[in-house]
């Protein structure tokens, strides 16, 4: 999971989560506050963006987790 600072560029933020995973992550989640967005990572799959979400969910990789994004905007 990563969180985007005010001072990061989302480019330099997506390439690392996109190196975590062609180097075996098989969930990766970057945190956009400023734009209230979710992008979600997993091998072999095209990054999920979800605008505003309430909860991200963690299946199949962490079955029954969920986050609760209220506190982090």
């Amino acid at each position: 999971m990563e969180i985007r600072s005010p001072s990061d560029q989302l480019q330099s933020i997506q390439d690392k989560l996109q190196e975590y995973i062609d180097n075996g992550v098989k969930l990766g989640w970057l945190i956009d506050r400023k734009n209230r967005r979710v992008y979600i990572y997993r091998p072999q799959t095209a990054v999920k963006c979800l605008e505003n979400p309430t909860t991200v969910s963690g299946d199949p990789i962490l079955p029954g987790f969920k986050l609760q994004t209220d506190k982090i905007w």
